[in-house]
């Protein structure tokens, strides 16, 4: 049964129970409430043990001061992301679904369910626990504490006195704000450590060989069973050690079939390719789009040169400029002989300009030496396989910011980090877990087990992380909006000029609703701006 249907169904039966018993007034009865679809369950358990945490007021006062600059870097952050975005996304061929902007596992379809509930109740208990935390050291009452259940528990609150909370100082009112959504980026900074520092770092590959990242589809590769995340592990009876070793090879013969012995699953097994430089992509308007090419074709020779190695196509072309016209021999799949043969109606390209291609697709990496310069306008790979060495994977999650030599870097390290979800890559499952094994002071765990905890940290980092910046978002009624309101109150005060409290709440609310459909807008843009 679809997945999608049977939540449908678990919901609708939650919906019944939950009509049935608010008509038999159960909930009243054991000191739950409803807010729609969610049963809120408070209590007075835990009060104290809130207060025992908050008898470290010295701690917590710093602690909150510091919460706010979190919140003050975060909310710089998130709203530098979501302007950024807005100038994009009219770029982008299709809106991201209505249920990606929910961080709700089971409807957000990113989210697995299981690890997905772990990282959100963990989330929402730091971030309430946090709120309850600095209410009490600011001398505030919490009223009562509670689980909020959907199906099954999906959060926890901690219910300030709202008139305290409203009535104490501006100080005391912003650090109980900040201090939710900065102990969970704090917790998601632990967290990634963990997972990075302990938990991949652990690991090792369990095959020598050269991984495939990615294969192009329709190449001779793919079609003969070679799957990303293969590790090849010889080429006709040549070891390969590395991805040099794959991308140098020994024994070329263009256009002639190979043998390939390869790692999938934990199992050894063998395939039947066609030599030679696969077509990974071409670029329609330049030279090797017109002339008839396409991705997963073979390229065997360029102006009677055998094509042993990519690089070869640029040592070729360096004799030749745009708008010339070069001979070349092209293997394409034949349907009628069951496999791939030289396209008699390809025999020669007429050869685009660099600088114009670099100035359409990478405008960044264009130089002015390129002008007139020859380019087939496409980009190529070895048997069509994009292959890195088999600790690809574990040492990008080890040290996901090795590298990075300027802000521009670190900022691509991180929306890798966090778009892993997107990449297939989280949870972390077959085929890549196949590859690694435990090492060191992680040996002796199982492998079932070290994935399952590997995930979980990641879940946990993930979730308190999109939960810490939502909720500094300037937009009330989140964390971030009522921190962003007393902002402008203090500023207001700091001006010089004597306001009314009437004159300042009206000012601070005009800002902050202003704000706030601000951010509102630029959510929703996401959604119907690639229409545009």
């Amino acid at each position: 049964m679809n997945g999608y249907l049977i939540a449908l169904i678990v919901f609708l039966a939650w919906i019944g129970m939950v009509y049935v018993l608010n008509r038999i007034k159960w909930f009243e009865k054991h000191s739950m409430a409803l807010q729609g679809p969610f049963i809120m369950w408070k209590t007075e358990r835990g009060k104290k043990l809130i207060d025992r945490l908050a008898s470290r007021r010295r701690l917590w006062e710093v602690y909150g001061k510091l919460s706010l600059w979190i919140c003050a870097g975060a909310m710089a952050i998130i709203m530098t992301l979501l302007l950024w975005e807005a100038t994009i996304v009219t770029q982008v061929d299709r809106a991201p679904s209505p249920e990606l902007i929910l961080g709700i596992p089971g409807i957000n379809p990113v989210i697995p369910v299981g690890y997905g509930i772990l990282g959100l109740v963990i989330a929402i208990i730091v971030h309430e626990f946090a709120h309850g935390i600095l209410t009490r050291v600011g001398d505030m009452k919490v009223r009562t504490l509670g689980l909020v259940f959907l199906v099954f528990p999906v959060g926890a609150f901690v219910e300030p006195d709202e008139e305290a909370l409203k009535n104490t100082t501006r100080s005391k009112r912003s650090k109980v704000f900040a201090a939710g959504p900065a102990s969970n980026i704090v917790i998601a900074m632990i967290v990634l450590g963990l997972f990075s520092g302990v938990m991949m770092s652990s690991l090792e590959p369990g095959v020598e060989g050269a991984l495939a990242r990615g294969v192009v589809e329709g190449s001779p590769a793919e079609m003969a069973g070679i799957a990303p995340s293969s590790v090849i592990i010889s080429v006709n009876d040549v070891p390969v050690q590395s991805a040099e070793d794959f991308n140098s090879p020994v024994y070329t013969a263009p256009g002639a079939t190979i043998d390939i012995s390869y790692a999938y699953k934990g199992e050894n097994k063998d395939a039947t390719v066609v030599d030679g430089i696969v077509v990974s992509f071409v670029a329609e308007g330049f030279g090797a789009y017109n002339a008839g090419i396409r991705a997963g074709m073979v390229m065997v020779s360029l102006n009677g040169t055998p094509l042993a190695k990519v690089d070869m196509i640029a040592e070729v072309l360096s004799d030749w400029e745009a708008g010339q016209t070069i001979p070349c021999v092209v293997m394409s799949y034949n349907d009628a002989l069951d496999g791939f043969a030289v396209n008699s109606s390809i025999a020669q390209i007429t050869l685009s300009d660099k600088w114009e291609y670099y100035d359409e697709y990478n405008p960044s990496k264009n130089d002015d030496s390129y002008h007139g310069k020859a380019f087939l306008g496409g980009g190529f790979l070895y048997l069509g396989i994009e292959a890195v060495d088999v600790s690809y994977y574990s040492s990008t999650l080890a040290s996901p910011f090795e590298g990075d030599r300027n802000l521009d870097d670190f900022s691509r390290s991180w929306l890798r980090l966090i778009a892993l979800p997107f990449l297939d890559l989280a949870p972390i499952r077959s085929p890549v877990t196949d590859l690694y094994t435990p090492s060191g002071y992680l040996e002796w765990m199982p492998d079932s087990v070290f994935w399952l905890l590997a995930n979980s940290l990641y879940w946990i980092f993930w979730l308190n992380l999109m939960v810490g910046l939502t909720n500094v978002l300037p937009a009330v009624p989140l964390d971030g909006g009522y921190i962003f309101r007393d902002g402008i109150s203090y500023l207001l005060d700091k001006s010089g000029r004597k306001y009314t409290k009437e004159q300042k709440d009206r000012i601070t609310g005009s800002i902050a609703i202003s704000l706030a459909l601000v951010v509102l807008f630029l959510i929703l843009w996401q959604l119907v701006g690639p229409a545009f």
